[in-house]
């Protein structure tokens, strides 16, 4: 073996080795910084503070994916004409639900994912999630930004739980925006 292959495998190695260091030290660290965040806020008097339970991430992922398994199992009990109320009111329930379980890496995503369906819950739902209603009742803007955009972080936590649980995720409710500005010119012309 030459001297430059032997050197190019040491820095592969070395790197491999620097990356699982680093991702150590920051699952580490987050725990430590929560724990001497609290910390930092008691009186002076002196307390004694319980240890917090905490579960394993293997045993927080078993978890996560038995939630998602009942959830794409009353998903699919919801009939095809119900609309996307029922899906989109389950799923904020299990985003909001395995938030606390998921490891710190992957809650930017979910937590797009909750505030995603959180505005589209309040913008649809007292419309009976009924698009037409919506445009012309209700804030079209907002919908449209919904429901023609993909929500930042949506696919990525959708496949990360997906793949991880062998599950599939409800996907987020989404219209052509071309299909959208024809039923809001169809619906205000009408109106």
């Amino acid at each position: 073996m030459r001297w430059i292959d032997f050197r190019g495998i040491i820095v592969v190695a070395v790197a491999l080795g620097a990356i699982a260091f680093a991702w150590n030290r920051i699952e580490n660290h987050s725990g430590r910084d929560d724990a001497a965040g609290s910390a930092s806020t008691t009186s002076t008097t002196t307390t004694t503070v319980p240890p917090t339970t905490t579960l394993s991430q293997e045993a927080a992922n078993e978890l996560i994916c038995e939630r998602a398994r009942t959830l794409a199992d009353n998903v699919a009990e919801i009939p095809d004409l119900a609309g996307t109320g029922p899906v989109a009111v389950l799923a904020y329930a299990f985003w909001e639900d395995i938030y606390p379980l998921t490891s710190v890496g992957a809650r930017a995503e979910i937590d797009g994912v909750i505030n995603y369906y959180a505005d589209y819950l309040e913008t649809a739902g007292p419309y009976d999630y009924d698009f037409a209603r919506i445009i012309v009742e209700g804030d079209k803007e907002k919908l449209e930004q919904l429901v023609t955009r993909p929500a930042p972080g949506f696919e990525g936590a959708r496949a990360l739980i997906g793949f991880g649980c062998g599950v599939g995720m409800p996907e987020q409710p989404l219209m052509d925006a071309e299909d959208f500005a024809d039923l809001e010119d169809r619906l205000l012309d009408d109106a």
